[in-house]
């Protein structure tokens, strides 16, 4: 399977900015790791807002993202 890209909403690379450095680099590992694989978990797939959760930092924070199979993108919609 081809690398993903990534795609940012400006208010989410707006939280990722002002996060601490250690945050943010959880973030990064995890979203590294959607980019190769953005189906898992399975769990975090929301039918109805066709919409994908996931956590980082081992469960510290959430990542909400969509996924465009066709132009193989990740959008990373929101950091809670």
């Amino acid at each position: 399977m081809a690398r993903y890209g990534l795609v940012w909403l400006e208010i989410a690379r707006e939280d990722y900015a002002s996060l601490p450095d250690d945050i943010r680099a959880q973030i990064s590992t995890r979203i590294e790791q959607l980019l190769e694989n953005p189906r898992q978990p399975r769990d975090g797939y929301d039918e109805l807002t066709d919409q994908w959760t996931t956590t980082y930092g081992g469960g510290v924070g959430l990542i909400v993202y969509a996924v465009v199979h066709e132009r193989q993108r990740v959008i990373i919609l929101r950091l809670v």
